[in-house]
C-alpha cells in the first residue's frame, strides 16, 4: 500500500506545506505551457487561412460582363424616364370655334356670311390717261332666297397702292342715297360697273385731285363690312410720240 503520510525528522505540516507550494508551481508551469501552445495554434492557423484566401482570390477568374443581347449596343446609354407622376401635363390642344350657319326662311335679309363680293377689271393694265373700268359682283352663295341692299350707296370701289394708301372711291366725288333692295335666288349674281377717271380722290371729294402715275395697285369691292380680295392691275407710263417722218411737213400752228 502506498504510503502518503510525509516521513522525516520535521513536523508533518512543514511537508504538507512543501507539497501544496510544489502543486502550486506545477499547476502555474502547466497553465503557462498550455497558454502559449493556444497562441501558437491560433496563428499559425490565421496565417494559413489568409494565405489561402489570398490564393483563392488570385486564382479566381475576373467575371466576364454580361453578354449583349443581339441589336443591343451596350456602351449607348438608354435615357431614364422620368416616373410617370413626374411626367408633365399633356397640353391641351386648343380648337377654333365652329358657328353655325343663321338658319334663313326664304326671303330674310342676307348676313354676310350668306354673300360673296368680287372685284373685275376689264383688263390687267392700263396706260396712264386711261379711265379703267371696274365690275363690282356679289353673288349669293347660301342656300335659301334672300334679299339685300346693292344700291350705290353701300356698294363702293376702292383703289389702294401696295402700301394700303387709300387712293380713290366711287363714292368719294359721286355720294348717292340710291338704295336697290335686291332678292337673290341661290347662286344669283348681281353686277355693277364703275368707271375711274385715274384721278385720286377721298371721302368728300377735296381739291385739288392729283392724277395718278405709273405703278401696281389694287382694286377692292366692299359691300357694308363685307370685302372682297384684292385684285391687281397696273398703270403704264404712255409711249413716246413717234418723230414725225421725214419730209414731212411741221404741224400747223394753232392760233
Amino acid at each position: 500500500m502506498l504510503d502518503l503520510e510525509p516521513q522525516g525528522p520535521l513536523p508533518t505540516q512543514i511537508y504538507w506545506r512543501r507539497r501544496a507550494l510544489a502543486l502550486g508551481v506545477a499547476a502555474v508551469v502547466i497553465g503557462v505551457i498550455a497558454t502559449l501552445v493556444v497562441v501558437v495554434v491560433q496563428m499559425t492557423s490565421g496565417s494559413g487561412g489568409t494565405e489561402n484566401t489570398s490564393a483563392e482570390q488570385s486564382a479566381a477568374p475576373a467575371a466576364a460582363p454580361p453578354t449583349p443581347l443581339p441589336g443591343e449596343n451596350p456602351e449607348v446609354k438608354t435615357p431614364i424616364q422620368p416616373p410617370p407622376q413626374n411626367a408633365p401635363p399633356p397640353t391641351a390642344t386648343p380648337t377654333a370655334a365652329v358657328t353655325p350657319p343663321p338658319v334663313l326662311n326664304e326671303g330674310d335679309d342676307c348676313p354676310d356670311s350668306t354673300l360673296a363680293v368680287k372685284g373685275i377689271t376689264n383688263q390687267p393694265q392700263y396706260v396712264v390717261g386711261d379711265q379703267p373700268k371696274f365690275t363690282m359682283v356679289v353673288t349669293n352663295i347660301g342656300l335659301v332666297a334672300c334679299k339685300r341692299d346693292v344700291g350705290a350707296a353701300v356698294l363702293a370701289a376702292y383703289v389702294y397702292g401696295l402700301d394700303n394708301a387709300r387712293l380713290w372711291s366711287n363714292l368719294d366725288c359721286a355720294p348717292s342715297n340710291e338704295t336697290l333692295v335686291k332678292t337673290f335666288q341661290p347662286g344669283e349674281q348681281v353686277t355693277t360697273e364703275v368707271t375711274w377717271t385715274g384721278m385720286s380722290s377721298a371721302p368728300s371729294c377735296p381739291l385739288p385731285r392729283q392724277p395718278i402715275g405709273p405703278g401696281t395697285y389694287n382694286l377692292v369691292v366692299q359691300l357694308g363690312n363685307l370685302r372682297s380680295a384684292t385684285v391687281p392691275f397696273m398703270l403704264a407710263q404712255p409711249a413716246p410720240a413717234p418723230p414725225p417722218a421725214e419730209g414731212a411737213p411741221p404741224p400747223a400752228a394753232v392760233g
